[in-house]
C-alpha cells in the first residue's frame, strides 16, 4: 500500500512530456492544414475550383486532428493529476477552466471535422454550388476550433508543464 504523499501509478507518467511536445507538433500541423485548407475553400467562393488539394487537406487535417486527440488522451492522466489536481484546480483555476472549454470545443469540433472530411471527397463545387456556403463554413468552423485549442493549449501549459 502506497502512503498518501506517494502519487498513484500512471499510465504513461513517464513519457507524459514526450506525448505533450507530440501533441503540440500535431497542433501545429493540423492548425496548418485547417488554415490552407480554408483558403481553398474560400477560393469556391470565388470561383477557384482546387478540389485535388481540398481533398489532400481534408484528409490531413482529418489525421492531424485524429493525432492530436490521441497523444492528448495518453498525456492526459499526468496532467490531470500532477498539473491539474496539484497546482491549477488550488493556484490557476481560470486555467483548469480554459482547459475545459478547449477540450469541449475540440470534442464538438470532432463531428466537424469528420464531415469536412466527407464533404471534401464528393463535393463538386462546380455542380453544386448550394453546397459550397455550407461547406466554407464547415472549414472555418474546424480552423477556428483548431486555432483556439492549440492557442489555449499553449496559454495552458505555458502555466505548468506535465513533470
Amino acid at each position: 500500500m502506497s502512503s498518501p504523499a506517494a502519487p498513484p501509478a500512471l499510465a504513461f507518467a513517464g513519457v507524459a512530456q514526450l506525448f505533450v511536445v507530440l501533441h503540440a507538433v500535431a497542433a501545429l500541423a493540423l492548425c496548418g492544414a485547417a488554415t490552407h485548407h480554408l483558403v481553398v475553400a474560400v477560393g469556391y467562393l470565388r470561383g477557384v475550383f482546387r478540389t485535388s488539394l481540398a481533398r489532400i487537406y481534408g484528409v490531413v487535417t482529418l489525421g492531424c486532428y485524429l493525432a492530436v486527440v490521441g497523444l492528448g488522451s495518453l498525456a492526459y492522466p499526468s496532467y490531470r493529476y500532477f498539473v491539474r489536481g496539484l497546482f491549477f484546480d488550488h493556484h490557476r483555476p481560470w486555467a483548469s477552466n480554459l482547459f475545459d472549454i478547449k477540450e469541449n470545443l475540440a470534442a464538438l469540433g470532432l463531428p466537424l471535422v469528420v464531415g469536412v472530411f466527407l464533404l471534401s471527397r464528393t463535393l463538386e463545387p462546380r455542380e453544386e454550388g448550394a453546397l459550397v456556403g455550407p461547406y466554407v463554413a464547415l472549414v472555418a468552423g474546424v480552423a477556428g476550433v483548431a486555432w483556439f485549442a492549440a492557442l489555449s493549449g499553449l496559454t495552458v501549459a505555458l502555466q505548468r508543464g506535465v513533470p
